[in-house]
């Protein structure tokens, strides 16, 4: 089994989800992110209206179980993000969305700690997991500040920390989240992440494709453990970074 932790399942076409099934992977979490300009609430609730109500209908037809997060991705916060924060209780009582995200900072933007904040304290007092983005450009900075908010304002065990690489993973691998690694071109490639849980060990990592509009490799999760167990790691090691990490993580029933 291959349970992919973090994607954006409405930019990629139906064919990908046929080709993932066939390579091992049951089920998939997509997230909210940065489609389109957010300038106004109205088109992140679309957006968000797709992730929940349109996208498991669309790839459950390839027997592709769709887990959902939804949020205010921090290069899509609109003006009136307000209306957005208020939709997002609406959106959680559905039984299959299982997270706050993509959230995050993107920068060290006020504004983007703004809005940050405010949905970490709505996952922290609801008890709801988070899906946190760590950035491209100025990365260590950025996921330095996102940390500090972190250990702040919600437990550390509700946290799915994303886009681990190398520049950034020994400032997190001693706290209490749980690490995942984008397995994408421009990311980490399969060998990097093979070496980093060779390095790092297998406990606290899950795996995902991040597929999305930017350059992306839909089989790159498939591909990672066809290496990892070529490369004659433990069976058990494998599982629990193809999806036994994620399923204690997010307490889903497989």
């Amino acid at each position: 089994m291959i349970i992919d932790a973090h994607m954006h399942a409405d930019t990629r076409p139906i064919e990908n989800f046929k080709d993932i099934k066939m390579a091992g992977v049951d089920a998939v979490v997509t997230c909210a992110h940065d489609p389109l300009e957010m300038k106004k609430s109205n088109v992140t609730l679309e957006h968000l209206n797709r992730v929940v109500y349109q996208e498991p209908k669309r790839i459950s037809k390839h027997n592709v179980k769709v887990y959902a997060a939804v949020g205010i991705h921090p290069r899509a916060i609109p003006d009136d993000y307000e209306n957005v924060l208020k939709e997002l209780p609406n959106y959680m009582k559905e039984d299959y969305v299982i997270a706050v995200g993509e959230i995050g900072l993107n920068s060290t933007a006020q504004i983007e700690q703004e809005v940050f904040i405010k949905q970490l304290q709505y996952a922290d007092e609801n008890n709801y997991n988070v899906i946190v983005h760590t950035p491209r450009t100025d990365k260590p900075t950025v996921t330095k500040r996102t940390i500090e908010l972190m250990d702040e304002y919600i437990n550390p065990k509700q946290v799915q920390l994303d886009h681990i690489d190398y520049s950034i993973v020994d400032m997190v691998i001693d706290k209490e989240y749980t690490l995942g690694i984008t397995v994408q071109p421009e990311k980490m490639s399969v060998d990097d992440t093979v070496k980093m849980l060779d390095e790092y060990g297998f406990d606290k990592f899950v795996l995902d494709s991040d597929m999305s509009s930017a350059p992306s490799n839909h089989m790159s999760l498939p591909e990672t453990k066809h290496s990892l167990e070529v490369n004659g790691f433990n069976e058990n090691d494998i599982d629990k970074v193809t999806y036994k990490n994620l399923v204690k993580f997010h307490n889903l029933k497989i």
